[in-house]
């Protein structure tokens, strides 16, 4: 019996239907994407460990809209760029926290920060970098992150936020055998709720 079939007579008692031409049936060992992540078993040491993480998709999909972001800034001040790349930043960062992003992030910090150099060489492209060190990169400090090279507004006093600065926080798998339709399992499915729900997000 295929897969499709089993799954259909459990699907079509909560009215739902599996919509074939967008179901793909892969190795987990292969890996897929989904919704901006790649799931994938690796074998290590300790033997085999499914990983979820951002896929390649998506961290393409994110640096090719920093550049587009980038770009319509040019010619305008700091200040504005900064309001424009936060939400996207902190947007992403929230977004890919549940998962393996650690990593990840500390190279999207790396890759905002080389757009940044660019971006202040064309706006003041007469000044010294000395220069726009001070004007821009003032000793910063906020009692969880400590730093000297956080690009700040020198009107508004805005930082540009930094992917690291979220703090990763994984998802917890629901055992294996439960089942939110398990009348047996309520209390578990209610606790574990109640955690997420008052679980607050934090930007760093």
């Amino acid at each position: 019996m295929k897969i499709p079939d089993i799954l259909q007579p459990y699907l079509e008692e909560r009215g739902l239907t599996l919509a074939l031409d967008k179901t793909k049936i892969t190795n987990i060992h292969d890996g897929f994407d989904f919704l901006g992540f790649e799931f994938k078993r690796y074998k290590t040491r300790n033997g085999y460990k499914s990983l979820v993480k951002p896929s390649k998709a998506s961290i393409k999909k994110f640096k090719k809209e920093i550049d587009r972001r980038f770009k319509l800034m040019n010619g305008n001040n700091v200040d504005t760029l900064i309001d424009f790349i936060n939400p996207l930043i902190r947007g992403t960062a929230n977004y890919w926290k549940p998962f393996i992003s650690s990593r990840i992030f500390s190279k999207m910090n790396n890759y905002i920060w080389k757009k940044t150099y660019k971006f202040l060489r064309r706006l003041h492209p007469h000044k010294s970098w000395d220069w726009i060190k001070r004007k821009y990169f003032p000793p910063y400090n906020d009692g969880r992150h400590k730093d000297k090279w956080v690009l700040t507004g020198p009107h508004d006093g805005i930082h540009l936020a930094k992917m690291s600065w979220v703090k990763i926080k994984r998802h917890v798998m629901i055992k294996h055998d439960y089942s939110p339709y398990d009348a047996s399992k309520s209390e578990y499915f209610m606790l574990r709720d109640s955690k997420y729900k008052n679980m607050p997000l934090r930007l760093g």
